[in-house]
């Protein structure tokens, strides 16, 4: 498996990566993949999902919304053209993509390197009662 840290130049890739364990900008990436949404149906999404252990509220959900905007993750734009108050709608950008890509391999390399740890356990503690 190649080391994932040799592809990152977007510093919002480092910011990913020390919270990777959170869930929430992966989940995000993941939704925003699929279509376009808004925030409201992203909060619900990322919260019915299973892929955090705690529930995200709103405010943390924007807060991190409006960063990757920043990151350039994430395009946003308002729309008007509906009854009712304006609303945000997000959009992954070509680096979200990336960024999704980038959270892929972080979780992969997790995942194996816990799924080693456990077999490991397993064959030298647990095989050895």
């Amino acid at each position: 498996m190649r080391p994932v840290k040799e592809e990152v130049q977007n510093p919002a890739f480092a910011y990913i990566a020390g919270r990777i364990d959170k869930m929430l900008v992966p989940a995000l990436l993941y939704f925003l993949a699929h279509k376009p949404a808004h925030g409201y149906e992203l909060i619900q999404k990322v919260n019915g999902s299973g892929f955090s252990e705690i529930e995200a509220d709103p405010a943390t959900i924007y807060r991190n919304l409006r960063r990757m905007e920043e990151d350039g993750l994430v395009i946003s734009q308002w729309e008007t053209e509906h009854t009712g108050p304006a609303r945000r709608a997000y959009q992954l950008s070509p680096e979200g993509y990336r960024a999704l890509d980038y959270c892929v391999q972080l979780i992969t390399d997790k995942v194996a390197r816990m799924q080693a740890f456990l077999e490991q356990y397993q064959r030298e503690v647990k095989g050895s009662e």
